[in-house]
């Protein structure tokens, strides 16, 4: 009797993928908060006002918006691991301007030095997700891509709170300089191990055995690959979801950019804190949102699996974006420093939880090209942001930071009024 056959081979690599793409999210974030933690010894020693801090944090979210949509068509077209590449390298020269520029420069001719090299980092970093959003899309099939977006935005929210304990740690020891140049070794890290293991679809990794492969094609009407055609980065630019979704991103994104620009000066200016307890402190909400979009990631499929579509994307941001406005509303009311701290995490983690529906909504709609739709998404989340900022540091100048905080709950509240108008199952796909 002949023995019976062996089963498939099957390997894992998608995940090893995935930890990639957590990596480069891990460092972007650690690297672009560490300007908020040094935000105030740099104001401090170059003698620049709050609103000069609001236009260096906006000078790199200008460029940031702006790199979005081309970057994501550009990550499309010559692929992840190639546009990836580039993008951290660049992101490591701007950083080490940035930290060396005071050595060349003081005054007004420093500012537009500090300013510059914030633009080419927006420049490095704006392309980043929509093109991993592409690799993501190719090496997971639909049912994961609630997941793997909320494990890419804790990859994000896990460097974003890094940042604050160990860039604040190194500025105190070192000096804001010395820290802004720590930042730059982990990027060159990145660079080195993500050209060695990073394939642009799952066919041109030697690893994937043929059961993998077929589970990445599960619920698609062809394997995953990376397609390029202006027709149809027409249709998504077309598409009125996509557009729903990118005003809602840009609304919610008003608080977001809250916890990763302005959480330590309103910890150190508020509540009178010392700049190191705030670097620790202000790391606690942004843990606290890492963990929000992993279970929002795991929820939302959950929910699109059991509801369909268009409920399933809906029911987070309905119910989570509406319990942020209320925490923010709760917070202005607490005398408390570490009530305050604890309410920050609630109001970042419900922020969070919606990361997700989001980005896995958006990659519904767009049949292959998610680095264009997510490029749009994203593009309209950091106008939110570049709003956000300036109008938060304009408020704090003004009246003190209960407007601004107030202002927030109007942003959230609106952001979940958009999702009655988002139907993931009716809207136009992009064409094959």
């Amino acid at each position: 009797m002949p023995s019976p056959a062996p089963p498939a081979a099957t390997s894992a690599v998608r995940w090893h993928m995935l930890g990639w793409v957590f990596a480069a999210a891990f460092i972007a974030y650690l690297q672009r908060t560490a300007m908020s933690v040094v935000a105030v010894p740099l104001a401090h020693d170059a003698g620049f006002t709050t609103s000069q801090v609001g236009w260096l944090f906006n000078a790199f979210m200008v460029t940031y918006t702006l790199f979005q949509v081309p970057g994501g068509v550009f990550g499309q077209r010559v692929g992840a691991r190639r546009a990836v590449l580039l993008y951290t390298l660049l992101s490591v020269a701007a950083l080490a301007s940035f930290a060396l520029a005071p050595g060349f420069a003081t005054g007004a001719t420093l500012f537009a030095l500090l300013i510059a090299t914030r633009l080419v980092l927006g420049v490095a970093h704006g392309p980043l997700f929509p093109t991993n959003s592409g690799l993501m899309q190719a090496w997971f099939p639909p049912r994961r891509w609630a997941l793997i977006n909320g494990l890419q935005v804790m990859g994000l929210s896990f460097g974003g709170a890094a940042a604050g304990p160990l860039v604040s740690a190194i500025t105190v020891h070192g000096g804001w300089q010395r820290a802004m140049l720590a930042t730059c070794v982990p990027g060159l890290l990145l660079a080195a191990g993500w050209w060695w293991a990073v394939r642009d679809t799952p066919r041109e990794h030697p690893g994937v055995s043929t059961d993998e492969l077929a589970r990445i094609a599960e619920g698609r009407a062809a394997p995953a690959a990376a397609g390029f055609d202006w027709r149809r980065i027409g249709a998504v630019l077309a598409n009125r979801v996509v557009w729903v979704l990118t005003l809602g991103y840009l609304l919610q994104n008003y608080a977001y950019y809250f916890f990763f620009s302005w959480s330590v000066t309103y910890l150190v200016e508020s509540r009178h804190l010392t700049l190191l307890r705030s670097g620790w402190f202000s790391a606690v909400p942004i843990l606290a949102g890492g963990v929000g979009a992993w279970l929002g990631g795991q929820w939302c499929d959950l929910a699109v699996a059991r509801l369909g579509a268009r409920r399933g994307y809906r029911l987070l941001p309905m119910i989570a974006l509406p319990l942020a406005a209320a925490l923010l509303v709760v917070l202005l009311q607490t005398p408390s420093d570490g009530l305050a701290v604890a309410l920050l995490a609630a109001c970042f983690f419900a922020i969070q939880l919606t990361q997700a529906p989001f980005w896995a909504a958006a990659f519904h709609v767009s049949g292959d090209q998610a680095s264009t739709a997510t490029g749009v998404l994203n593009a309209g989340g950091n106008l939110g942001g570049i709003i956000g900022i300036w109008l938060i540091a304009r408020l704090v100048e003004q009246s003190g930071w209960t407007l601004a905080l107030e202002t927030g709950v109007g942003f959230t509240l609106a952001s979940a009024a958009t999702w009655f108008w988002v139907d993931a199952d009716r809207a136009r796909r992009v064409p094959a």
